[in-house]
């Protein structure tokens, strides 16, 4: 987005500003559908032509294929394999490790109800992150 689109908003009151976030979020939606089809279009067209790369005029579009192993077939290699050929696998272990505490706040928050000691560490433990605006649509709006 320009600056300048960004900065019409400043003659706008709240509730223009508020129609105008929802019709940016169904552009943006609209958006990602797009990429979503256009890039399985590609991926298909490419394996279609059996091409891993095309070049274009705005760059390269190259085709990688994730790969997994399935560690069931891979068991059998330790039958056909001496211990001392055995690279790359490291055997099933027990590992301990040490956890740093965690707190489910959603319960924890009953804590706050035992003084007014807890409550106040509780709420000095707040982080506020970014606000954010949810917005829910009205049933029939568009």
């Amino acid at each position: 987005m320009m600056l300048s689109e960004a900065q019409r908003t400043i003659g706008l009151d709240l509730e223009e500003m508020v129609t105008e976030l929802v019709a940016a979020r169904a552009k943006l939606k609209a958006q990602e559908q797009a990429v979503h089809y256009l890039q399985r279009a590609v991926i298909e067209g490419m394996q279609d032509r059996g091409a891993t790369v095309v070049k274009t005029e705005n760059g390269e579009a190259t085709l990688t294929t994730p790969v997994t192993y399935d560690y069931g077939t891979l068991a059998r290699l330790r039958e056909i394999t001496s211990p001392d050929d055995m690279v790359g696998y490291q055997p099933e272990r027990e590992v301990v490790k040490v956890e740093p505490e965690k707190w489910n706040m959603t319960q924890a928050k009953r804590l706050a109800r035992l003084s007014h000691d807890h409550a106040a560490i509780i709420e000095d433990a707040k982080i506020y992150g970014d606000p954010r605006v949810k917005f829910t649509e009205k049933k029939g709006a568009r």
